[in-house]
């Protein structure tokens, strides 16, 4: 509203909701998901008709209760995001779920950072879950950006079937940039997040376009 532009919510895609609708189609009736994710993300979930678990505060575990846990044998995904209340106990689960009972990892996206204002960053969902990555050996399937995953189910959900009409615009080149460029759609860097000038000068990543702020699309 502060750009003069008005729109509803539903047209706005995140990664989540992306997540939630692959989601929907992978699991069979009675299968959930263990979430190391926000309630945000949890109840985004939930009006998809996904179940998922583990999500939330979880207990410290000592090393006899983590011999002796019992997961669910109903969980056959286990789903990282940006989750503000990770502990190692919650990120031991999902990494007994995973290399013991066989769930398949599924991530939102790798941002090392994001941006909370202008002037400061914060530790992205790559960055928190870096640890089960790395105690794993591998990433996981990623889902949000980079991958182009995220627009084939955008696509799908919205009948988008001329990619010259589509716009990807975002402030980070290594996600946001990446991705347009994996699926095939051009792409606008805008200055006010991660990326400055001199990055995309110095990156193998380029944008279609370069703008100091996203009101220059209107």
């Amino acid at each position: 509203a502060a750009l003069g532009h008005t729109g509803k919510s539903s047209g706005i895609n995140a990664e989540y909701g992306a997540c939630a609708m692959y989601m929907r189609h992978q699991l069979k009736e009675g299968e959930k998901i263990f979430l190391m994710g926000s309630n945000g993300f949890s109840s985004v979930l939930k009006e998809c008709g996904v179940e998922a678990v583990g999500h939330g505060v979880h207990e410290p575990m000592d090393l006899h209760s983590f011999s002796t846990f019992q997961p669910d044998p109903t969980v056959k995904f286990v789903v990282g995001g940006f989750d503000p209340q990770l502990t190692h106990t919650k990120m031991t689960k999902a990494f007994i779920y995973v290399r013991e009972f066989g769930a398949e990892y599924i991530c939102t996206n790798q941002d090392l950072v994001c941006p909370l204002s202008s002037s400061r960053l914060l530790p992205g969902t790559g960055a928190v879950l870096a640890g089960l990555t790395a105690a794993l050996g591998h990433t996981g399937k990623v889902i949000g950006k980079p991958s182009p995953i995220f627009f084939d189910i955008v696509a799908r959900e919205h009948g988008i079937t001329d990619k010259s009409r589509v716009l990807m615009v975002g402030d980070n080149l290594l996600t946001d940039i990446q991705f347009a460029a994996n699926s095939g759609i051009d792409s606008a860097v805008v200055y006010t997040g991660v990326t400055k000038p001199k990055d995309v000068t110095e990156s193998a990543v380029k944008p279609t376009y370069c703008l100091n702020s996203v009101a220059e699309l209107l």
